[in-house]
C-alpha cells in the first residue's frame, strides 16, 4: 500500500499564485490511467487558463470560487465538482476570504514531460 501526501509529492514550488501537488501518478506510483493532485490558490489569486488532452475533475474542498471552460464561467464552492472535458480551456479563481483549496483528478494521466514541467519541485 502506498499513501501519499502534501509532504512526500513533487509540487509546483514557491509560485505566488497557487500550490499544487501531484498526490498519485504514474511517476511515483503503479497507476498507469489516473492522476490525482490538490491544489490551494490565495485570495485573490487564480489559476491561469490552461488546455490539455486529459479530460479532468475538480472537487472543492474549502472556499469559494470562479470555475471557466471555455466561454462559460459559474460560481463554485466547498462540495461542488466540475467535470471538464477534454482540450478544453478552463482555470478557476479564487473570489473568497480564505484559500480555495481543490482536488483534482485526470485520465488519462499527463505525459512524465508535462507533469515535470508544472510540478517540478520534489519532496523535501
Amino acid at each position: 500500500m502506498d499513501i501519499f501526501n502534501k509532504n512526500n509529492s513533487r509540487n509546483t514550488g514557491k509560485l505566488e499564485i497557487l500550490t499544487s501537488h501531484m498526490l498519485v501518478s504514474p511517476q511515483n506510483s503503479s497507476t498507469r490511467n489516473l492522476s490525482i493532485q490538490i491544489s490551494s490558490i490565495p485570495e485573490g489569486s487564480e489559476q491561469p487558463i490552461h488546455v490539455h488532452d486529459p479530460e479532468q475533475c475538480y472537487y472543492i474542498i474549502k472556499g469559494t470560487g470562479i470555475m471557466i471552460i471555455e466561454d462559460e464561467a459559474r460560481e463554485v464552492t466547498a462540495g461542488d465538482a466540475i467535470y471538464i472535458p477534454s482540450n478544453k480551456k478552463h482555470a478557476i479563481k479564487n473570489i473568497g476570504d480564505v484559500a480555495l483549496e481543490y482536488l483534482t483528478a485526470n485520465s488519462p494521466v499527463f505525459t512524465k514531460d508535462y507533469e515535470e514541467s508544472l510540478w517540478p519541485a520534489k519532496p523535501d
